[in-house]
């Protein structure tokens, strides 16, 4: 359908609107890339922002199906109620995400990473940070960091949705002054059939969110929850599973103005979640697990500006994680961290940070996460960066615990380290155009893996540590704000893995990231109030499975029409129908499409 609109793209270049110019690379202030200075940090690291505005032209409906289009991104989605989210060839246990900042990941599993309270509609913007972050995050920002940015006021919204699959949406959003202080509310209700028998869904969210000036400063609180109940059909076997999860945040932080002197900024954090698994959806009591986790604490950071040029960061984090399960058993442990940073330089100059953190875990001892990057801009329009760090990841307590007949922890599991260097340039030869080039190396050790011999697809899947791996990458992008009067936007992304693993065993996560990746988006206004918007990506993953052995091709799109505050927009999702497997082997989604209609207030 949209697929047939791509000649439209290039007919009439006095029709087109040209969208937000890239913004200078010196301008991009990525809170995730540094506690000292978010503009020093962002010049040393490989950043990216996706903007409201740019989720807005999307055809996307959650925040995982979002991040499908970031650069290095692997999202392995079984259905729009579960996704895996890898970065640089990394397991989806090896991102950290954020929310404003405060950590969210899972302790359990980081398959739940991405069961996040937060409604797409209050999104303000996402930032990805590639390669390690551990040196300012601590575990699990191995690949990368992920913060999604909630907005704090904005126009209200209403939003009603429905497609292909038997699916239907509704969401709402909000805004209220109250004084000085403002609130917002969002929520969103999605469910459907699902793309294939047993991945049918349903699942809500709803967030609340309170912003008040306190003592020359601001008080942000929120509180959201998230419900999630679907079919699991062969997510983790070959059984007719059942799921539900739930998820509840909440956080209280005092913060000050990024410009401000000295700053000592406290935050506390709370985050739960209730797992229940059905094995078979037809036979409750055949076999259940049930599992809730709690993970509460804070943190204490303090900036001090020494000059424009100078700027340090000190802060100390604890927190208690908690666990009550039917089958990993009640657990509690406890971890501390301390860190520093320092930024230093001038942003279109010369810029550099260094940071070192040492995270303790009551069961695994003591780890140094030290940091560096560097940033020079030999002339106005190239920047030249370059950055090295040491991150760290502890074993889940699935990794650790479990057991079933399809899968077998290892409670004696040690630890992942890796060591990472990256260098890059990023270039403006021209207005409205952007070139970005990056290659990275990443030496992991004791890598986590869960492996079953070669070939057999009914022994169990076992966790282990694998001796040593090598990531090597390399990532281009070129964005280009009106060519032919169509916004355009290309990105690729090579990998190579080299693991001393055992032979003979093949791997479930950890050893079979995607190693070609290409994607190209493309859009225009075609008449006053109607745009375009293409994406297409072709990748292929590395696997010892036949099936895995070819690339896949996949194009969305998004056709929608704005007449003041009302918008209609029309998507379509595989458009071209390929027939590929998602992460479990199982079919992925085919073609579907998508209608929606949405009021915006002031």
């Amino acid at each position: 359908m949209i697929a047939a609109l791509v000649p439209v793209l290039f007919a009439g270049a006095g029709a087109a609107r040209a969208q937000e110019a890239p913004a200078p690379l010196d301008t991009i202030h990525v809170v995730a890339a540094s506690r000292a200075s978010a503009a020093m940090g962002s010049a040393t690291r490989a950043v990216q922002v996706i903007t409201a505005a740019q989720i807005r032209r999307m055809p996307a409906h959650t925040v995982p199906e979002v991040l499908r289009w970031a650069l290095g991104a692997d999202l392995m989605p079984r259905s729009p109620a579960l996704s895996d989210l890898a970065l640089r060839g990394s397991s989806f246990e090896q991102v950290l995400v954020l929310v404003d900042g405060v950590p969210v990941n899972d302790r359990q599993t980081g398959h739940f990473d991405l069961d996040l309270a937060v409604p797409l509609a209050q999104v303000e913007r996402i930032e990805v940070v590639r390669g390690p972050a551990s040196a300012l995050f601590g575990a699990d920002a191995v690949g990368g960091v992920v913060n999604v940015v909630t907005r704090a006021g904005g126009p209200s919204l209403v939003r009603a949705e429905g497609g292909s699959f038997g699916t239907a949406g509704l969401a709402a959003a909000h805004a209220l002054t109250l004084g000085a202080a403002r609130a917002d509310l969002a929520g969103t209700w999605r469910r459907s059939d699902g793309h294939r028998p047993g991945t049918d869904y349903d699942m809500g969210q709803a967030r609340a969110a309170l912003t008040a000036p306190l003592g020359g400063r601001t008080l942000h609180a929120a509180a959201a929850y998230a419900a999630r109940d679907f079919g699991a059909d062969g997510f983790y076997g070959p059984y007719p599973s059942y799921e539900r999860t739930r998820t509840t945040t909440a956080s209280l932080a005092w913060r000050a103005d990024p410009s401000a002197r000295f700053a000592l900024e406290p935050v506390l954090s709370f985050r739960g979640h209730h797992d229940d698994y059905i094995l078979k959806r037809a036979d409750p009591g055949y076999y259940r697990n049930r599992h809730t986790t709690g993970e509460f604490g804070g943190e204490l950071t303090a900036r001090y500006a020494v000059s424009p040029r100078l700027r340090l960061a000190a802060g100390g984090e604890g927190y208690v994680d908690r666990l009550r399960s039917s089958s990993l058993g009640d657990r509690s442990e406890g971890r501390t961290a301390l860190l520093a940073e320092v930024a230093a330089g001038r942003v279109g100059s010369i810029t550099g940070t260094a940071g070192l953190r040492l995270d303790h875990y009551e069961s695994f001892g003591s780890f140094w996460s030290p940091s560096l990057g560097a940033a020079w801009w030999p002339v106005r329009a190239l920047r030249l960066r370059a950055s090295a760090g040491r991150s760290l990841r502890a074993p889940s307590w699935t990794e650790r615990y479990y057991g079933d007949p399809a899968n077998v922890g290892d409670p004696n599991l040690k630890p992942e380290r890796a060591w990472s260097t990256e260098v890059g340039a990023d270039a403006y030869p021209a207005g409205g155009v952007r070139i970005g080039l990056s290659a990275f190396q990443r030496d992991a050790h004791d890598l986590i893996d869960w492996a079953r011999p070669l070939g057999d697809s009914v022994a169990p899947w076992h966790t282990r540590n694998v001796d040593d791996a090598r990531f090597r990458g390399l990532e281009a992008e070129l964005a280009v704000d009106d060519l032919l009067g169509v916004r355009w936007s290309a990105q690729a992304s090579w990998l190579s893995v080299r693991a001393s693993a055992e032979d003979g065993f093949t791997s479930k996560y950890a050893l079979r990231p995607l190693v070609r990746q290409l994607s190209l988006a493309a859009g225009r206004t075609l008449l006053p109030g109607l745009d375009l918007d293409l994406r297409a990506e072709r990748a292929r993953r590395r696997s010892e499975e036949p099936y895995f052995a070819d690339a896949y091709f996949r194009l969305d799109g998004r056709l929608s029409y704005s007449l003041g505050p009302a918008r209609v927009y029309a998507d379509v999702q595989n458009a071209t129908d390929e027939a590929y497997p998602d992460i479990t082997g199982a079919s992925a989604p085919g073609r579907a499409l998508f209608m929606g209609v949405e009021w915006r207030g002031r």
